[in-house]
């Protein structure tokens, strides 16, 4: 018996590729979902509706036929339900048939080139496009489910990229297919049916590798982590792409900021409490395009009750209460990773009895830096007051 997965495109005939169409009417029997269904089961009589859950049993149920047709929208490498499939199919059985996804439809509908858009599936997923709107310059997303395309703009516009170009693409190749472009803060009291897709044009994106300089933040008379401490803090953190983040003591963003680059397939929750504070966060964070920080205003450990549980945290200020803030970040998840920037021995003391009650594996190291200031015709060593940074982790086993 052969399986064969097949794409069978956008959701029209016209859009069919040849092989698809030969497979389908060849196959002994053809399963597929109740939308499928409607749109292409006369192709062959022996087409018949089941739910996910049921192809397998379906499948069992006719061992003794020798072709056996799976439907799938779009191209089955692309978001479909082959990848589902896949592990309780034996692998010599089945073949991929190829569609042309919604992605390729759209493109060409646009006349744009995908060969560098970011793909972005929120169809049955909690995750959000912010970040890859931030970093991208194009991007598509798949919608549908809880997450339907009026409800990633008006996510786009809460997050401050209400002025992105978003191009919403519903129904595509079937009656009552509709286009839209606008500015996202245009699209708001716009309504769209599940079958929707979203092409999202940020010519204002940065890149989540471009270099963060000292000058490029706005400080007031905000203490700021400068560079260099920043960098080396960041680096005995290790964040990854997909990681969620606690920035504690924000001040002015810069450690935020940071940050949100490194996670930019997540989120950055800044932590503030001091109101001059909290608007420099604010505007480093449009101006830099960090819109993946979420600013909470108050102070920890009390705020972070409602925040998902951290990947890794810094503390860069936590009021005197840096062994409360450990305690509820332990008890949110064990195996976060947290830095402490350190100042005072106070704090360097409070920091070290807090890791070893919760048996953290630690490393400390203490940084001088010293810059040259050109004073006249002569140059200077300045040097910075010495900061302790100190990460623990808990020991495994």
């Amino acid at each position: 018996m052969i399986i064969q997965m097949i794409g069978i495109g956008p959701g029209t005939e016209a859009l069919l590729t040849q092989e698809a169409l030969q497979k389908i009417r060849e196959a002994d029997l053809v399963l597929t979902n109740d939308r499928l269904f409607e749109a292409f089961g006369y192709l062959n009589p022996n087409t018949m509706s089941c739910t996910l859950s049921e192809i397998e049993a379906k499948i069992n149920e006719h061992k003794g036929l020798s072709k056996i047709a799976v439907l799938a929208s779009g191209d089955v490498g692309f978001y479909s339900l082959s990848n589902t499939l896949k592990p309780v199919l034996e692998a010599d059985q089945v073949e991929w048939i190829s569609g042309i996804s919604s992605l390729q439809y759209l493109a060409a509908r646009l006349k744009q080139d995908y060969s560098n858009v970011k793909v972005v599936s929120v169809h049955g997923r909690d995750r959000s496009v912010i970040p890859f709107v931030s970093y991208h310059e194009n991007v598509f997303v798949l919608t549908g489910g809880a997450h339907k395309a009026h409800d990633v703009i008006a996510d786009l516009v809460e997050s401050g990229l209400g002025n992105v170009r978003v191009t919403a693409g519903e129904n595509l190749s079937m009656a009552g297919e509709r286009l839209i472009t606008a500015e996202a803060c245009q699209l708001t009291d716009l309504r769209f049916d599940n079958l929707s897709v979203l092409w999202i044009n940020n010519p204002q994106y940065v890149h989540h590798s471009n270099t963060l300089y000292d000058e490029d933040f706005e400080r007031k008379c905000v203490p700021m982590t400068k560079g260099a401490v920043r960098e080396y803090s960041l680096a005995k953190l290790d964040i990854q792409p997909g990681e969620v983040v606690y920035d504690l003591g924000s001040g002015t963003g810069s450690v935020a900021v940071a940050m949100a680059r490194r996670a930019h397939e997540s989120f950055v929750y800044a932590v503030e409490k001091s109101q001059d504070a909290i608007e420099l966060i604010r505007l480093n964070r449009q101006k830099l395009g960090a819109f993946n920080i979420k600013l909470i205003e108050g102070t920890a450990p009390e705020c972070l009750e409602n925040l998902p549980a951290p990947d890794k945290v810094f503390i860069g200020g936590a009021g005197g209460k840096v062994d409360a803030v450990i305690d509820t970040v332990f008890r949110k998840n064990p195996r976060a990773r947290i830095v402490v920037n350190a100042i005072t021995l106070e704090t360097l003391q409070e920091t070290l009895q807090s890791f070893e009650r919760h048996n953290f594996r630690s490393q400390i190291q203490c940084l001088a830096v010293t810059e040259v200031e050109a004073v006249g015709k002569y140059h200077m060593m300045k040097a910075q007051n010495p900061i302790y940074v100190m990460m623990g982790e808990r020991v495994c086993g």
